[in-house]
């Protein structure tokens, strides 16, 4: 079973990003963090979705990732965006 106190700590750190970015959209504050997320870890989760028109989509498939690794990430991120 997982431990319950990552879901706190979690939305703690998603609060202090959207404080931070209070323009953007909740939706907006997560894609861009997927996306960050799949850039520093060799594209993980990235999804391109081409439609019958030739118009691409690009997403993130983030469902296997851990949360502790999703955390980790996220403090990371803090961390180096405060030393800026």
């Amino acid at each position: 079973m997982r431990d319950p106190e990552r879901i706190p700590e979690i939305l703690g750190l998603i609060n202090e990003f959207w404080l931070k970015y209070p323009d953007l959209r909740f939706n907006q504050l997560i894609y861009n963090l997927q996306w960050d997320y799949s850039q520093e870890n060799n594209g993980v989760g990235h999804v391109i979705e081409k439609a019958s028109d030739g118009f691409e989509r690009t997403g993130f498939d983030l469902f296997n990732l851990e949360d502790d690794d999703f955390i980790k990430f996220l403090k990371t991120k803090r961390s180096n965006e405060k030393n800026i």
